[in-house]
């Protein structure tokens, strides 16, 4: 999923944390993708994403 995608995601409901917009149990954080999101479906029974580092960290919360 391209980067623009997750952006125009969050940006429709800015309250959501990065894993309730993507539907996944947790977001990891990549140094070396910048502009694409990867989701998993089955990984450990659970679906997950793998996110550029300052996309993770823009949308941190607490």
């Amino acid at each position: 999923m391209p980067s623009a995608a997750v952006e125009a995601l969050m940006a429709e409901q800015p309250d959501r944390t990065l894993e309730a917009a993507l539907e996944v149990f947790e977001v990891f954080a990549s140094g070396s993708l910048s502009d694409e999101v990867y989701i998993l479906d089955n990984v450990a029974g659970k679906r997950i994403a793998i996110a550029p580092a300052a996309l993770k960290a823009k949308y941190r919360r607490g």
